[in-house]
């Protein structure tokens, strides 16, 4: 926000800057002008770097914000880092949905509108192209979210339905009577309200894919709060809703956009966020790509609905191929870095996917739903285990239902749970729900768990876990 040097004309003029070079290809930008749009002859020489910055605390108001630390997740005042994850290395997870992620820590979902088993479509994947870690590489799931160059990506083809997947750490971020940070990279390139986008969300339950667009895509956690990156115009980005859910009903509330920040770029400097949540406000700072300087760009004062849950990222499209303006986003590929949050770290869950059934769909790419009717469904969750006991249990899956009808589950044999519809009226629609069971259910290792839909026409379930609340502690 200030010039390096003046120059003047036929003069030699020298001076030394500290700036951040880009974390991609070491690379810098300068910015030359001059009054009577004169040439200038000009050398640059790269001499140095360093890797610490000046420890700032975050001012009141509405102003810029120079974040702190030159890696790793970074926070506009000092606060004590309750999770964070720079995404340097890939793991192996033969058994998850979580791709490149490591599956003991983050969890991976995933729903798409083409959902219509007369048809053959079960939450239809199509397969996509992911860009960011050197060639580009076509990929299903769980090959759809990789890791690279310090760098998590994941790509999505909508196949012109309405998709979501959704990312979260298994570690809650505890907001009790303080505001509490959350913070993460994106390439924030979004073309808009009818293409592909990021969005954030913080929800009271580890339900899957906890947000999407249409009425036929409304799986809403119970309670949550979340917003969307798709404001602003050209090669600004910015929040265009905040949402919220209570007692499962979804509900858009007013907020105020104060302003835009220019757009990031998959490859090259990514959009910094920092999202502070209290019990009665909630704004959203972002920074310009590849900058360390953050203003704020939305708030709004509501009642949150919650006061501890985990985050989300999520890639969320709307029938990217049929948008008749710009370039269609419809097979594209988000780059995120740098997820974390503050505050107490009491514990991290444990849950452990059931895989999709990852069937061969018609026209390429993959099945990830399996059926469910009036007999009994299974399916298998392998290496179950806690390392101190659980303070609940659930089965945690996603439905597609024409019928107001929740899917009766039961584990190993067990008993039938049961659970009352709690959502609004709205059908032919994704749900997502967590059904509690007992722990004496459970058992160390592979456990079976099976399914059963009372409803008339059937449904089709995606993204089964099972859920252990606060099943270890956080490692230090």
């Amino acid at each position: 926000l200030a010039s390096t040097i003046n120059t003047f004309p036929n003069a030699l003029r020298s001076n030394l800057t500290i700036v951040r070079l880009a974390a991609s290809d070491g690379t810098a930008c300068l910015r030359f002008k001059s009054s009577n749009d004169g040439p200038t002859d000009l050398i640059v020489d790269a001499v140095g770097w360093t890797t610490g910055g000046p420890q700032r605390p975050a001012p009141s108001g509405v102003g810029g914000i120079l974040l702190s630390g030159s890696s790793g997740c970074t926070f506009s005042g000092t606060v004590q880092v309750a999770f964070c994850d720079s995404f340097d290395t890939p793991s192996s997870n033969p058994a998850s949905r979580s791709g490149d992620l490591n599956s003991t820590v983050w969890g991976v979902s995933r729903t798409n509108t083409l959902t219509n088993w007369t048809q053959g479509q079960l939450n239809t994947w199509p397969t996509a192209t992911l860009s960011g870690c050197g060639a580009d590489q076509t990929v299903t799931p769980p090959n759809d979210v990789k890791i690279c160059n310090g760098r998590l990506y994941e790509a999505v083809s909508d196949g012109t339905g309405q998709s979501t997947l959704a990312m979260y750490p298994k570690q809650p971020f505890d907001i009790a009577g303080r505001t509490g940070t959350a913070v993460f990279d994106v390439s924030a390139d979004s073309a808009g309200t009818h293409n592909a986008w990021p969005e954030f969300w913080y929800t009271d339950q580890p339900v899957p894919a906890v947000h999407g667009l249409l009425p036929s895509q409304t799986p809403y956690a119970a309670n949550s709060f979340g917003f969307d990156i798709t404001g602003c115009d050209g090669n600004q980005t910015g929040v265009n809703k905040m949402m919220i859910t209570r007692d499962h009903q979804y509900t858009e509330i007013p907020f105020t956009a104060v302003g835009c920040v220019t757009k990031g770029s998959l490859t090259g400097g990514l959009n910094h966020f920092e999202v502070r949540v209290s019990a009665t406000r909630a704004e959203v700072w972002a920074s310009d790509a590849g900058s360390s300087l953050i203003r704020l760009i939305a708030f709004a004062d509501v009642a949150m609905p919650l006061t501890r849950g985990v985050i989300w990222i999520e890639d969320v499209h709307y029938n990217a191929c049929k948008e008749g303006f710009g370039v269609p986003q419809c097979n594209h590929t988000f780059a995120w870095d740098n997820v974390g949050f503050d505050g107490p770290t009491p514990y991290r869950d444990l849950t452990f996917d059931v895989q999709d059934a990852l069937t061969p769909a018609p026209g390429g790419g993959v099945q990830l739903a399996y059926r469910v009717t009036t007999d009994p469904t299974a399916v298998t969750a392998p290496g179950v285990y806690w390392d101190q006991t659980p303070t609940k249990q659930f089965i945690n899956f996603n439905w597609y239902t024409w019928d107001q009808t929740v899917p009766s589950v039961r584990v190993n044999g067990g008993v039938w749970h049961d659970t009352p519809w709690p959502f609004d009226s709205q059908t032919f629609s994704w749900r997502t729900i967590a059904v509690p069971i007992s722990l004496s259910e459970l058992k160390q290792g592979t456990n079976t768990i099976e399914f059963k839909f009372a409803g008339g026409n059937g449904t089709i379930m995606s993204n089964v876990d099972v859920v252990l609340i606060a099943a270890t502690a956080v490692p230090s």
